[in-house]
């Protein structure tokens, strides 16, 4: 019987960079250059590391011109981009024009991060993108409770989609998986008088209003939906039970609940994780720890 020939050995492929910039091509490029296949092709690598600080900088500036996200937000990823743009000028391998996109980079990283002031007593950090530029359906105010009381407790929910972790690009790309959500609440899903989280938070850190604070919400669950008397319900958008949400959806969730508990009287320990009331796996254990470590 013949010998039969060794295996060949075959490369993963790389990230997919076809079609235009978005944050699911800029995730895709972050989570192949923490595969050890990155460290075997050091000239690939180097020009993937090159586009993933180039969007950051490019998302952070459409963001920041709409100022609808959050400075801090903006902050971590132009601090990000601007480290890995300092990391690649302090080698030797880059070639002259990576070289020059490097320093244009940094030099457009550290300009934007001087625009971004503190916030201050009249200049607030918290922004949000209202319900008429996501493009809301009118609430049905007969199928909604009143808020009766003061708020006081904040759960956290993840939309547990798939398909919107990579629409954090654009409002209008949020937006839409906004649109589609609260179609569900209120139509084909469930018949609940509007979309069911009072705030909703995208991977690039935007902050949308959802259901308006003057109703109850519809997130918890409970007996005749007693879990979502006097609580917020905040869903961060994406699937969260195998990776973390990024860096500036934190930042912005955390900008969040420091707001709420400002203006509410909302205990450090009324804070939940949507699993505490049903036994699911909503929010995902990255979000069931943060939730533990701000409580």
């Amino acid at each position: 019987m013949p010998a039969q020939p060794p295996p060949v050995a075959v490369e993963e492929p790389g990230p997919d960079l076809t079609g235009p910039l978005s944050w699911q091509k800029l995730e895709n490029i972050e989570s192949w250059l923490d595969t050890a296949q990155s460290q075997r092709t050091p000239e690939f690598r180097i020009e993937l590391e090159l586009q993933l600080h180039e969007g950051r900088v490019t998302f952070a500036q459409r963001d920041a011109e709409r100022a609808n996200v959050p400075h801090d937000a903006l902050r971590v990823r132009l601090e990000a981009a601007r480290d890995g743009f300092r990391s690649l000028l302090a080698r030797n391998t880059l070639m002259p024009g990576q070289t020059a996109r490097a320093q244009i980079g940094l030099r457009a990283s550290e300009s934007l991060l001087a625009t971004l002031t503190k916030p201050t007593a009249t200049k607030p950090a918290l922004i949000v993108v209202d319900r008429s530029r996501w493009g809301a359906l009118s609430p049905v105010p007969s199928r909604l409770t009143p808020l009766k009381g003061q708020w006081s407790r904040i759960t956290l929910h993840h939309s547990a989609e798939e398909s919107s972790d990579g629409k954090g690009g654009s409002v209008e790309d949020s937006a839409h998986t906004l649109r589609l959500i609260q179609k569900f609440h209120m139509e084909t899903g469930h018949t609940w008088g509007d979309i069911g989280y009072h705030f909703l938070i995208d991977s690039g850190g935007r902050i949308f209003e959802g259901r308006e604070l003057k109703w109850q919400g519809a997130h918890a669950g409970g007996k005749d939906g007693s879990n979502n008397t006097q609580n917020i319900g905040i869903c961060m958008l994406g699937d969260f039970l195998r990776r973390p949400p990024t860096p500036a959806a934190l930042k912005s969730l955390e900008l969040l609940v420091a707001d709420l508990r400002a203006r509410f009287p909302i205990a450090a320990n009324r804070l939940f994780a949507h699993t505490e009331f049903t036994g699911s796996e909503c929010p995902g254990p990255f979000l069931i720890d943060w939730v533990k470590k701000h409580r």
